[in-house]
């Protein structure tokens, strides 16, 4: 009886549910006091829940009735956790010793030197690893970029090979090879990621580590809707278990849920009071809302307590513009750094560097930024090329002539469309302060009811084919004023601006859709343009953006795309000059309201006071009063970035 009641406690504990795994260990504590076991993963649960100080008791005296290495390695997990990478390393090596063969101490002593930046230690231990368990799928990939950072290439090879070529043979195996093909560049593991978290999820559907690894893939593929259905179907909320609900409440800042965010980061700052992740998701609230000096106090305070968090020296660097009264953190950073390359460590470093004019350092850490994002990243221009090209075969003369009147005819909508980071931030903040429009942001809603998200699987069609049967463009219309109707609350608002830059590619579906929408084109100098796009951490929706030869190929197939649909819609689109808005802001904002139908309001010159949360990286940029600066920045870099000047040259 006492057996069972342990395994249903370990079966419980191992599928996320950790609640009733902690009943049932208390209840076998209560008969048997000295129950290493039950001692020991009581305090694993509450490890995973926030209440340090009890784990570590519980650890300690379980060790005390039994030193066994299984025990010491999930111990060292709290003292990784609490930044003590020494006692860390101390416990894992007396797991080891007391077995040499436990892989699980050798894989943990592989990730705590990876973190501390010692590459060649942490290859050693996952070598010893994979030497014991040659199928032990996360080391493997642990490896690879490791054996990535250390540039052996050929290495690095081999390992892949190794890894992909592994087959799994259970449940657990499904659920972890997809962890590390999911993290693999190319699409083509993704889709296989997918596959197998779905092989896993059916043969233990009551699997929360599988909900959650298959829910941080769709975060990390920028698919946040698909994130918060997972999250919300497993009930986050009633789990209690701390890394899950961090997860969580970094999804629901991404669908605009900040206020569900912030109760969930509060309530494990009450337990930890130093919890980095939390204090990273609070500070980063600050800075949607436009509240810079606070998130800059926290920032603070995380890199005070934890020197290496590139997260918060990151979130740090967009919060304002750097002076040299900056150094302290600068120099704690360049030092870092230096130990462990981090991505957002050299974005960091390349925006303090570019706001006290050092170009040539700037133009070196944004290069390595992106270098290490690309490693990642699989975009393929002739399926991007073919794609435009399907687009502009569909939506032409005598489409738009046959179309004519099986749109609808709200004049709700408000699209603000162009290349990224050529001002549609600041354009929208302009337009959203009149009383009489909402700024709804960057929406995803056109591009999911394109590819039909919302239909069911098997009764799909093809976009942009599916626009030939008419119908389809009012039903899809309907559907869009839906999403739209849903996240309004206030019953007054005339317009609604949808601001999500790549709409310019649905351009002729939209006005289909819509044939009395406003479309607000944005115009910028093509370097200025891709040179801002590449100084921005993007996500992996971007996938153009971290490759400067991507980069110019896609400002090409966006220029010639928008000079197609001119040339289609013709007045139906409001061009807007970037400088025009900067240089003549309130003529610019006046004649963009009057195209909106609606009557001029002051309100609109307000612009940066305006309380309403900014998703986008011009988060900063959009709250200042208009500046000058941000016009021919190029000059600066031209001589840092010849492949922009030269492949851009003549689409100015």
């Amino acid at each position: 009886m006492l057996a069972q009641k342990y395994q249903q406690a370990q079966y419980l504990q191992q599928n996320g549910q950790l609640n009733d795994a902690k009943r049932l260990y208390l209840e076998l504590l209560e008969l048997i006091p000295a129950h290493p076991d039950s001692l020991h993963y009581l305090g694993l649960i509450y490890f995973q829940q926030g209440n340090l100080e009890e784990a570590d008791k519980l650890f300690k005296k379980s060790i005390e009735l039994n030193n066994n290495p299984v025990y010491l390695t999930n111990y060292a997990l709290l003292a990784h956790h609490q930044k003590d990478y020494q006692k860390t390393i101390q416990l894992l090596k007396e797991a080891i010793a007391l077995k040499p063969t436990y892989a699980g101490a050798w894989f943990n002593l592989g990730c705590t030197f990876s973190e501390m930046g010692d590459m060649k230690s942490a290859e050693d231990a996952y070598l010893h690893t994979i030497k014991i368990d040659n199928t032990n799928i996360k080391a493997l990939f642990n490896l690879v970029s490791i054996q990535e950072s250390l540039n052996k290439s050929d290495e690095v090879k081999l390992t892949i090979n190794k890894l992909i070529s592994t087959k799994p043979s259970s449940k657990d195996h499904y659920y972890t090879l997809g962890l590390a093909l999911s993290r693999l560049k190319g699409n083509e593991y993704t889709s296989k990621a997918i596959e197998y978290f779905k092989k896993a999820l059916a043969e233990n559907p009551k699997s929360i580590e599988v909900y959650r690894a298959l829910a941080s893939m769709y975060m990390e593929c920028n698919s946040t809707e698909k994130a918060y259905e997972l999250y919300e179907k497993i009930n986050v909320n009633q789990l209690d278990y701390r890394d899950l609900s961090l997860e969580y409440a970094n999804c629901l800042t991404q669908v605009n849920e900040i206020s569900k965010a912030e109760v969930i980061y509060k309530e494990i700052l009450k337990k930890e009071k130093n919890n980095s992740s939390a204090l990273n998701g609070i500070a980063t609230i600050y800075r949607l809302n436009g509240k810079f000096k606070e998130a800059e106090i926290l920032y603070r305070q995380i890199i005070e307590t934890d020197k290496a968090n590139y997260k918060a020296y990151y979130g740090f660097s967009q919060c304002k513009k750097f002076t040299a009264n900056n150094e302290s953190v600068f120099e704690k950073l360049k030092n870092e750094i230096k130990i462990k390359p981090n991505t957002l460590g050299y974005f960091a470093l390349a925006k303090i560097n570019d706001d006290l004019g050092d170009y040539n350092k700037a133009a070196i850490h944004y290069r390595k930024a992106n270098e290490r994002r690309d490693k990642k990243i699989d975009f393929r221009k002739i399926e991007y090329s073919n794609k435009i090209k399907t687009i502009r075969g569909v939506f032409n003369v005598e489409y738009k002539k046959k179309i004519k009147f099986h749109g609808h005819t709200s004049e709700l909508p408000i699209f603000i469309l162009g290349a990224p980071r050529s001002g549609t931030t600041l354009i929208e903040q302009i337009i959203a302060s009149h009383p009489k429009i909402y700024g709804a942001g960057e929406l995803s809603f056109i591009k999911q009811i394109a590819y039909e998200k919302d239909i069911t699987e098997n009764q799909r069609e093809s976009f942009p084919k599916k626009v030939l049967t008419f119908s389809n463009l009012h039903r899809d219309a309907e559907i869009y004023l839906s999403k739209i109707n849903s996240i309004l609350d206030n019953q007054n608002i005339l317009r609604v601006t949808d601001k999500m830059p790549s709409n310019f590619i649905y351009l002729g579906y939209i006005l289909s859709m819509f044939p009395n929408a406003k479309i607000i084109h944005l115009e910028r100098h093509p370097v200025d343009t891709c040179l801002s796009i590449y100084f921005q951490n993007f996500t992996s929706a971007h996938e153009y953006s971290f490759n400067l030869d991507n980069l110019v190929f896609f400002y090409h197939e966006y220029f010639n795309l928008m000079k197609y649909w001119q040339g289609l819609y013709g007045d139906k689109i409001l061009t807007i000059q970037y400088n025009d808005i900067v240089n003549n802001t309130e003529s610019t904002a006046k004649s963009i309201i009057n195209y909106c139908n609606l009557d001029w309001d002051t309100n609109c010159l307000k612009h940066h006071k305006t309380e309403r949360v900014i998703h986008t990286s011009s988060q900063w940029q959009a709250r200042q009063p208009i500046y000058k600066s941000s016009q021919d920045r190029w000059k600066n870099y031209e001589a840092y970035f010849p492949e922009l000047v030269d492949g851009l040259s003549g689409l100015e």
